[in-house]
């Protein structure tokens, strides 16, 4: 899970919370990607952080909608929306909650991804539940492909950023080849970047990546 700055104010959601223009808003909000998984979206679904259950002031809330891919929207519902859970909320810019979940990748990509609450809030306590739960639950079919898929896009990245590590820490590799890695690594831990929260993760458990990237937060 990643950060986010809410834009105030928002779109008219009044009528419509999945208007153009209220797409168009949570997509450059959330950088085209999921908030839960960081996966990029091509086909989004408007969520509700707090399940409106009819309740109109919740349903056309600005400040409610949240911009996700159909797999993790139906497990919030499952796993947390169904059981009145409340996670850490991504648009609280009081709070970095990339730093209360760990998340790795695993070595091989049919694996579960690991992920590690890092205090005992509940918030971080549910909002473990469900990550772990986006990036490994395959109880069902269309999940077990959504999972192998996703998993898959997730490994296509690791492969490249251990490729990037590789030519930093090799004695043979050029000046330039070495600046040209880091900056590539900078880039995928940009908020913007597909799943960067485990770029960052993987730098801050690396020993010698950690003391490459001292300003990573």
């Amino acid at each position: 899970m990643f950060n986010v700055t809410r834009p105030q104010p928002g779109p008219d959601c009044s009528k419509d919370y999945r208007a153009e223009g209220v797409i168009r808003a949570l997509k450059t909000m959330f950088y085209g990607k999921c908030y839960l998984c960081e996966d990029e979206v091509g086909d989004p679904v408007v969520e509700h952080f707090v399940a409106h259950k009819g309740d109109d002031k919740l349903k056309y809330d600005w400040n409610n909608l949240f911009y996700a891919c159909h797999r993790c929207n139906s497990i919030k519902e499952t796993h947390i929306d169904n059981k009145n859970l409340v996670i850490h909320d991504c648009s609280n810019a009081m709070i970095d909650v990339s730093r209360t979940i760990k998340c790795l990748c695993p070595s091989i990509p049919n694996y579960d991804v690991i992920v590690e609450a890092q205090d005992t809030l509940d918030k971080t306590k549910n909002t473990f539940i469900l990550l772990d739960r986006c990036y490994n639950e395959d109880n069902t079919g269309i999940r077990g492909i959504s999972k192998e898929s996703l998993h898959e896009k997730l490994f296509e990245n690791y492969c490249k950023f251990i490729e990037f590590r590789r030519i930093l820490r090799s004695k043979d590799s050029l000046q330039s080849e070495k600046d040209k890695a880091k900056e590539h690594l900078t880039i995928m831990t940009d908020v913007s970047y597909p799943f960067s929260v485990f770029w960052k993760w993987h730098i801050l458990s690396d020993v010698f990546l950690s003391t490459q990237f001292l300003d990573i937060g």
